[in-house]
């Protein structure tokens, strides 16, 4: 999924939920910065203050081994049940570490996260969760289990979705994925389906005192808005942004917290709380070749004395504890025994 759901339907599911209006923007904002920290910083270098953040995505899926292992299985592609009829293939294949939907495994890190109580935390396990949806039938590692069958397959390697290309992320796509018995793959549906499981995990969260009736109502209301607000087929994604103004405008009802949804700047957390000395290209500007620039820019905290109250550290905080607990979880549920290179 993209910024369409884990940030503008993350937010109308967790205000639907019943959380209030900023908690509902911090953890959709922790939901889809999870896909856009994916570059290693270090704050303050050689003062007390030196920070070094980790990363939940990267934009190199030929990352070593045992990075994309750190990355891929526990922030986007969560291994689940290789046995599940939504996986069943023409070639009668199977991979253990499979992404299934609402898999009990995604249900285990959702339900540490909020067990940990940081909304930060939450944010980046709705992430995951979500994308047991989106990212089902592919594995967060190299195997030909993700191979498909387009004529572009072959310029990209087997690895997550990447030879499906943006597919499987568009909220209002109808695609086939032709390795699939049923091969029609309705993304909507797909959506419809990870909001309600979202809601249902976070209403009991917001309000312990929640009855299962009320629940089942706002279930009820979240999908047929976001079904409207969704829409029809869009194959060539022109109207993205017609839709994201239909989320703004539903985040102004009661129902949704009745506040203006603020829109996503993935800058913005990080330059709250940091200021940038640019040596030759941004590092963090648009310009793709500034990653090869040898000139790094240099970073330091704009305020010493309460950087760790910040949302950019806080954030950070909440991905190192994701991912410690996330291993935990996988490591003898799903990674025991494997004989993956560097695993």
């Amino acid at each position: 999924m993209n910024t369409e759901f884990h940030y503008y339907m993350t937010h109308l599911i967790a205000a639907g939920a019943g959380l209030p209006a900023e908690d509902a923007r911090i953890l959709a904002w922790s939901s889809q910065y999870t896909d856009d920290n994916d570059t290693i910083f270090v704050i303050d270098p050689d003062l007390p203050t030196q920070y070094g953040n980790y990363i939940s995505q990267t934009l190199n899926i030929l990352y070593p081994r045992d990075t994309l292992m750190r990355i891929y299985p526990l922030f986007h592609f969560i291994p689940g049940d290789p046995t599940a009829a939504s996986a069943w293939r023409k070639d009668g294949g199977m991979h253990w570490l499979n992404t299934t939907p609402d898999s009990e495994n995604a249900n285990l890190v959702l339900d540490a996260a909020l067990a940990a109580g940081s909304l930060y935390r939450i944010g980046i396990a709705c992430h995951g969760y979500a994308d047991t949806w989106a990212h089902q039938n592919f594995v967060g590692y190299y195997h030909d289990f993700n191979t498909m069958t387009n004529p572009l397959a072959a310029a990209f390697p087997n690895v997550g979705h990447a030879q499906a290309t943006h597919d499987p992320d568009r909220a209002a796509l109808i695609w086939h994925d032709e390795r699939l018995i049923r091969e029609r793959i309705d993304n909507k549906a797909r959506c419809l389906a990870a909001a309600r499981g979202m809601l249902r995990k976070l209403a009991p969260y917001a309000d312990p005192m929640m009855t299962q009736k009320e629940i089942q109502q706002r279930e009820a209301t979240l999908t047929a808005d976001l079904d409207r607000c969704i829409g029809p087929n869009d194959p060539d994604n022109v109207h993205e942004n017609e839709r994201i103004d239909r989320y703004c405008e539903l985040a102004d009802a009661p129902e949704y917290g009745g506040r203006q949804m603020a829109p996503y700047d993935a800058r913005q957390w990080m330059d709250e709380a940091v200021d940038t000395a640019v040596r030759g290209l941004h590092d963090r500007g648009d310009f793709p070749l500034a990653r090869w620039d040898p000139l790094k820019d240099l970073y330091r905290w704009k305020d010493r004395d309460h950087y760790k109250q910040t949302n950019w550290h806080r954030f950070q905080e909440a991905v190192k504890a994701h991912q410690d607990e996330t291993w935990a979880i996988l490591e003898n549920r799903s990674f025991q025994g494997l004989e993956l290179e560097n695993l």
